[in-house]
């Protein structure tokens, strides 16, 4: 569940039908409240956004953060305190919620989450439906990672 399924699940409940430009990332929790049973989860991966516009992706016990530090408040924060950190981390959020042991070169599912997190971004939505635009101008410095010749492979 995600602050940003509210929109879907209030729609859902009224009966309402969202325009395709509204919500594109808002799933309708309505099935989970009407079946607790409800065989898996409503959606594939959860994309979350720092106070910096950093972008990180959580799929089931995964988060890749496609940044260096934290991206936000706390510490590392963006800046010098972030210099010399990985510019990408991955966490087993199962074994390590305190997202202490970077797993990032360790781990296989990188680039399922990488890729997955990418093709998000270049639809403008994590649902189905059509592609929309992104907001912020031609240039988002925090989508590095889309042009970077080392993670072309693991973002395609």
């Amino acid at each position: 569940m995600s602050l940003t399924d509210l929109l879907a699940t209030c729609a859902d409940v009224l009966g309402a039908r969202l325009p395709e430009n509204a919500g594109e990332d808002s799933v309708s929790n309505l099935p989970l409240w009407l079946n607790p049973a409800h065989p898996g989860p409503l959606r594939e991966a959860t994309v979350h956004t720092s106070i910096d516009g950093s972008l990180s992706i959580r799929r089931g016990r995964w988060k890749l953060e496609m940044c260096p530090g934290s991206g936000g408040w706390s510490y590392p924060r963006p800046g010098p305190e972030c210099a010399g950190l990985p510019s990408t981390q991955l966490y087993d959020l199962n074994t390590d919620i305190g997202e202490r042991a970077n797993v990032f070169d360790r781990h296989p599912d990188v680039p399922r989450s990488a890729g997955l997190l990418t093709l998000y971004v270049r639809q403008g939505r994590s649902t189905p439906g059509t592609p929309q635009s992104n907001t912020g101008g031609g240039t988002w410095p925090q989508l590095w990672w889309l042009s970077d010749a080392t993670m072309t492979t693991v973002c395609s």
